[in-house]
């Protein structure tokens, strides 16, 4: 899916926000996803957020950008946007985007009305075949944002020697939950070359992710990465958030922090699609309300 944001404001997306009437949110947008999106929950401004956009002026002769929206407010009877570009992707005419208009579902006047409008199809894909991307912009694994700026329905923390199981089980979980849903290393190996990596990690662990899955293993209690990871699992489970923590054990080593009494998958038992499986229905089960007993 995709945003496409349409304006008559000239120089409008030369600035880093911009601000629609509520009328004018999810025109010439499919009724399911209007039923989708209509109320801007914390749920739907996040995966909003997810989704590639078209940065686009009223008419045909202006230039298309294309990036992300990075934070969504409600204004009474506004919506206010704020945005960024994808530098890596050139701003290209609109003359080259007009030939897609039909595989992009953008309708024949629809350019000529100021709206946002959301769009049940592969943008990616599509401008890579007309080369206005190039293809490592095709694919399930490509990063849909900002790391830190990411909710995960899943993180997953892991020692490297358990990486092949692992990777395995994290591509069956995206399968089913989709792109942009699981934090998995390797996914965001650019956007984690940085310093002060711990305090990221930490931040994704802790506040940015809905359930944590832990493989436990000997390698797991040596890593130094696990050992920091680790701490922010623990301050999970001291603010008894239970629900958000899910154990998968390899073998039965001790780990600082961990009991006997805490439940795990043994992992001798399960393939990587059963444990997959398994973290998807916590995700779920997480997903439905809360009882009030």
């Amino acid at each position: 899916m995709y945003n496409l944001l349409v304006t008559a404001a000239e120089g409008a997306w030369d600035l880093d926000a911009y601000e629609y009437d509520r009328s004018r949110f999810l025109e010439y947008t499919a009724e399911s996803l209007k039923a989708r999106f209509a109320k801007l929950t914390t749920e739907a401004i996040e995966q909003l957020k997810l989704f590639p956009t078209l940065f686009t002026y009223e008419g045909d002769d202006a230039p298309v950008r294309v990036g992300y929206i990075r934070r969504i407010r409600e204004r009474g009877r506004s919506i206010l946007i704020e945005y960024e570009f994808d530098e890596t992707v050139s701003p290209f005419s609109f003359s080259a985007l007009a030939p897609l208009a039909v595989k992009l579902d953008i309708g024949g006047w629809e350019m000529s009305r100021t709206h946002w409008a959301v769009k049940d199809e592969d943008l990616f894909e599509i401008l890579a075949a007309a080369n206005l991307v190039d293809q490592s912009y095709i694919g399930v694994d490509r990063p849909p944002g900002r790391v830190e700026e990411m909710r995960f329905k899943v993180a997953l923390s892991f020692p490297g020697e358990k990486r092949d199981y692992v990777a395995a089980v994290a591509a069956e979980v995206k399968k089913r939950l989709g792109p942009g849903t699981v934090f998995y290393d390797k996914d965001f190996t650019a956007q984690l070359a940085r310093p002060n990596l711990d305090t990221l990690l930490q931040r994704i662990y802790l506040n940015n992710s809905e359930l944590v899955v832990v493989f436990l293993c000997a390698d797991y209690e040596r890593k130094e990465w696990c050992g920091l990871e680790w701490r922010a699992i623990r301050t999970i489970i001291k603010n008894k958030n239970d629900y958000a923590i899910m154990f998968m054990r390899f073998d039965g080593a001790d780990v600082s922090g961990s009991m006997s009494i805490d439940g795990y998958v043994d992992l001798e038992e399960h393939s990587p699609v059963q444990a997959a499986r398994m973290i998807v229905e916590r995700v779920r089960l997480n997903e439905l309300p809360q009882s009030d007993a």
